[in-house]
């Protein structure tokens, strides 16, 4: 009987959690392990990693005490306690951290029947190990220097790694540790701690596809008892959202409940800091690694447009039959949003800036964005990497494309100068040079290109600033909204991604926002755009093209 019981909680995690093992929940009370909608959606993604026969890797960032390492112990103490030649290492930020997670291993021991608890050869020093079994659970403190040291190990956990002192150093390590091999598992999890940091580039690449770690997003309204009900029904219909409360129950079909929590626990807990309370209950990636620095832009408008972003077409322009056509690719570099081709008789209708990567060490992109002066829409972007002949042939295709109605503002400095010979061959519209004699008066030059210094950045980064600010285009890319966010001004007042300049090695990216500033310099250059009678679409022409959109929706399901 009691071999059948084990096997079941051998192989029964909702068995074990919910009838055997204690915790001790926020009011002091042991209780059981009942897992709340955080955990579940946590338990659901390993449980399918598990099943998948794949090796576990995980990286989870989260809102403040969602119970993430809870689940993670009981699971390890599953793994470990009840199967032969297993060991586990999970590791705290601090001493404190530790001795809760080890107190917390020590709690489901000792809550089961004593006829389900396996013998124990240890049970201190932050070590449990079994005689029989010979598996052992191990917790370190990060800050030790002791991690890391340990022979072949099955699971690990690493809990609040943003705020490891050398994490990439200890975690290097660590995973060596771990064999490629199925039913191992490695959970890395934290809160964010701004831009930058092994956990935030962890974090990016997972997102990006870059390594093998699954990537969960766990924002504050993702568990249920974060919301505070109001006094009276009188108190509800006082409660007003501002606008940013507005985007976020448009975009998560939230309460009024729960934004009464959010601001309760913003003005009562963090003091009213806006900045710290989006990194320690997130609603999106984005804001969780909120800026250090001092945003250039306008936090609130960026993330309402980055909640409101679209995903677009995806793809590639590909000459087929000596006609550009745009052909959908999921891994494709350039996304479509709503263009509308010019007609043969219409003039200066697209504006683009294209910011050429520099070859940096945190691998910078190309990339080009295009504005549609009709309607003041971003329509096009083109972003990834290329060599310099390559992208100024791409550039060529988005002439070709929309019919060589556009101009293009190309950055001049380090690379940007081949592609711009290059294009110049090609026969690539390019915006002639401006000169920024004094600060004030602008004068074309007869060179190409735009020169990026410490007169000419200001000037069109604060032009971007104020289209942002007064809402005088749309952009519908999630991505370039991103960077806004991490946009910001140093100590000496130079304007950056955050951390690119103090650290080379950063993730953080600027080139979005840089080809934007500059297409919305090329559009000011370029004559007002005025729609008249004669430059109006063909009607076979909005119907051949309407056509066309709709036979590239159809072929992504929408």
């Amino acid at each position: 009987m009691i071999e059948q019981i084990v096997n079941k909680i051998r192989n029964d995690f909702r068995f074990i959690s919910t009838k055997l093992l204690k915790i001790k929940d926020k009011k002091g009370n042991i209780v059981s392990l009942i897992l709340n909608a955080a955990q579940e959606k946590v338990y659901i993604v390993y449980l399918q990693l598990k099943e998948s026969g794949k090796p576990i890797r995980i990286i989870i960032l989260k809102a403040r005490q969602e119970g993430i390492s809870t689940i993670f112990e009981a699971i390890i103490f599953q793994r470990n306690s009840y199967s032969k030649n297993r060991k586990a290492i999970i590791i705290g930020h601090i001493k404190e951290a530790s001795d809760n997670l080890f107190d917390m291993f020590k709690r489901f021991y000792k809550y089961l029947p004593p006829e389900l608890q396996p013998e124990t050869k240890h049970s201190n020093e932050k070590k449990l190990s079994y005689k029989r079994l010979d598996s052992e659970i191990v917790v370190y403190t990060a800050e030790s220097g002791e991690a890391g040291r340990s022979a072949t190990i099955q699971d690990l956990h690493a809990t609040e790694v943003a705020f490891w002192r050398d994490a990439k150093t200890t975690m290097t390590g660590l995973l060596q540790t771990i064999p490629d091999e199925p039913n191992t598992m490695s959970v890395i999890e934290s809160t964010a701690n701004g831009i930058g940091g092994y956990f935030y580039d962890m974090w990016e690449a997972a997102v990006k596809g870059e390594n093998d770690y699954t990537p969960i997003f766990l924002a504050w309204f993702n568990l249920d008892e974060y919301t505070r009900p109001f006094e009276s029904e009188e108190e509800k219909a006082k409660f007003k959202p501002n606008d940013y409360e507005k985007t976020l129950i448009k975009a998560h079909n939230l309460t009024l409940e729960q934004m009464n929590w959010y601001r309760f626990t913003l003005k009562n807990k963090l003091g009213g800091d806006e900045d710290k309370m989006k990194q320690e209950y997130p609603s999106n990636p984005k804001e969780a690694f909120t800026t250090t620095g001092r945003p250039v832009f306008n936090t609130q408008i960026c993330f309402t447009n980055y909640e409101s972003s679209e995903n677009g077409l995806t793809g590639d322009l590909v000459e087929i039959e000596d006609k550009i056509k745009f052909v959908l690719n999921p891994k494709g570099y350039l996304r479509l949003f709503r263009v509308k081709k010019p007609s043969e008789y219409e003039s200066y209708t697209f504006a683009a800036g294209v910011d050429v990567a520099e070859g940096l060490e945190q691998g910078d992109y190309s990339v080009c964005k295009v504005l549609d002066r009709r309607t003041d829409e971003v329509v096009l972007t083109w972003h990834g990497h290329a060599d310099v002949d390559i992208f100024a042939q791409e550039l060529m295709k988005i002439q070709r494309y929309l019919k060589g109605d556009i101009w293009f503002e190309i950055e001049k400095n380090n690379n940007g100068l081949a592609v711009i010979m290059k294009g110049n061959e090609l026969g690539l519209n390019i915006k002639y040079r401006e000169d920024f004699n004094d600060g004030i008066e602008k004068t074309e030059m007869h060179d190409l290109g735009f020169i990026t210094n410490k007169k000419t950045k200001p000037f069109i980064i604060n032009q971007l600033n104020e289209w942002i600010r007064d809402g005088l285009f749309i952009d519908r890319e999630q991505e370039f909204w991103g960077e806004c966010l991490t946009f910001v001004r140093n100590a000496k007042g130079q304007m950056s991604a955050q951390n690119k300049l103090s650290d080379p090695a950063t993730k953080t990216f600027d080139d979005r926002v840089i080809a934007e500033a500059l297409m919305l310099n090329c559009s000011l250059w370029l004559p007002n755009y005025q729609e008249s009678e004669k430059s109006k679409l063909p009607a076979w022409y909005e119907k051949e093209m309407s056509e066309e959109l709709e036979d590239n929706y159809s072929v992504m399901g929408v």
